[in-house]
């Protein structure tokens, strides 16, 4: 991470290729930070202003830097390993990963924001050391006391080469779902430069800002993601550091994602034809046009007044209405709503770490799973849409038929 962080940066320029033609997409107007919950109900309400804009040239997603990372992901209350869905989406990775790569016994994996080692553990298993480095003081410790080597740091240059005087080139290195949390880009795409030898492949996934022209997931927009990637300007950005985009893969996670593969610009991996063929049709799609982009802002603007107006509705014919799931989704969804506390009785979630917290800038309760299904809720609003087929299990099991599953996005639907 760069030592010259500023804040407020990320509105006038490209932190990718340092371009300086960005349209705006989505100006949600002042939010909270959507993973900071609150340990008691009434805090400081503070908000800060939440503007997705693209880069023109390489077609970057954007949001303005309005809050340290020091602050987003010191204390960070997400784990991946609450997700059962995520945790097999890691190990069917972990095993493919090796039998593609055909790892060697001094070989060694990487992987950058580890978080509580759910993917880290796979390898292990399979016999290859592994080494993760998660900024998030408390997570790293839960991946530590599970036995996966972690180091708690913020990823960049001086960072990648520190590890590499110590342990030298890493067989792979995987950086999942963590670009779109990086203020300095340049930088940390430097790092993974200096991280790759010859032998060295890249693995990040990353959901992909077409998602939003497609199924409009704007609830994936909050001040953690600095970022949104695409094609594009993935191959555009890496290219400067001396590196190559040479495969790309579509998979399910997160409401569909890419897998980008890089490597060395000296290395000899053919360059698979998936890339330039995702790159056109992002173009194609409308990934540079101010005018598609404008439509999604107006169906944006449908989507949060029915769902505000519902939610009104809900509570004044007494239904008891929760939520499940107190995701950084919630957090978008429900405050750009303008959600009143009053309309939701609570927000379940099977994370320990956010159980007996607050969600902002309401302060609803986040409880557990068996609290919400104790209070016989008449209708459940899953908010992380990504993991919903679990969800929807779990509340099947133990709520009457009579229960009514919702999801809010890309428009209010009951679901189960």
């Amino acid at each position: 991470m760069a030592k010259d962080f500023v804040l407020g940066r990320g509105k006038d320029f490209c932190r990718g290729c340092s371009e300086s033609d960005l349209f705006s997409v989505l100006d949600l107007g002042e939010l909270p930070i959507a993973n900071e919950l609150w340990s008691t109900e009434n805090e400081t309400k503070e908000v800060f202003p939440l503007h997705l804009r693209i880069c023109a040239d390489c077609g970057l997603g954007q949001v303005e830097d309005v809050v340290t990372p020091t602050r987003l992901f010191r204390d960070y209350r997400y784990l991946s390993s609450i997700s059962t869905s995520f945790v097999e989406h890691a190990r069917i990775y972990a095993s493919t990963t090796c039998r593609r790569l055909n790892f060697q016994p001094n070989d060694w994996v990487l992987e950058i924001a580890s978080n509580d080692g759910y993917l880290l553990k796979h390898f292990i298993d399979l016999g290859i050391p592994v080494l993760g480095i998660e900024p998030a003081e408390n997570v790293a410790k839960i991946a530590i006391e599970a036995g996966v080597p972690t180091i708690s740091e913020f990823f960049g240059a001086e960072t990648a080469k520190t590890i590499v005087k110590e342990r030298g080139y890493p067989k792979l290195i995987v950086t999942n779902n963590v670009m779109a949390h990086v203020p300095d880009l340049q930088d940390f795409i430097e790092g993974l430069s200096i991280m790759a030898g010859k032998d060295t492949v890249v693995s990040i996934e990353n959901p992909s800002l077409m998602n939003f022209l497609a199924d409009d997931q704007f609830d994936t927009i909050y001040h953690e993601h600095y970022s949104y990637l695409t094609a594009n300007s993935v191959a555009k950005n890496v290219k400067a550091f001396g590196l190559e985009l040479f495969d790309i893969e579509q998979i399910a996670t997160h409401g569909g994602s890419n897998r980008y593969w890089l490597q060395s610009a000296s290395s000899s991996r053919p360059k698979n034809q998936s890339v330039d063929r995702q790159i056109e049709v992002e173009k194609k799609a409308g990934l540079l046009s101010r005018e598609a982009w404008s439509a999604f802002s107006v169906r944006v603007q449908s989507i949060l007044k029915e769902f505000h107006d519902w939610m009104k509705n809900s509570s004044d014919q007494n239904k008891r209405v929760f939520g499940y799931g107190a995701a950084a989704k919630a957090s978008t969804l429900l405050n750009a709503a303008k959600i009143e506390k009053a309309w939701l009785g609570s927000i379940a979630d099977g994370s320990h770490e956010k159980q007996g917290r607050f969600m902002p800038i309401e302060g609803i309760p986040i409880i557990s799973p068996q609290e919400m299904f104790d209070a016989a809720p008449t209708d459940v609003v899953i908010f992380p849409w990504n993991i919903q087929d679990e969800l929807v299990r779990a509340i099947k099991d133990e709520c009457t038929s009579e229960t009514r599953i919702w999801r809010a996005i890309p428009h209010l639907e009951q679901i189960g």
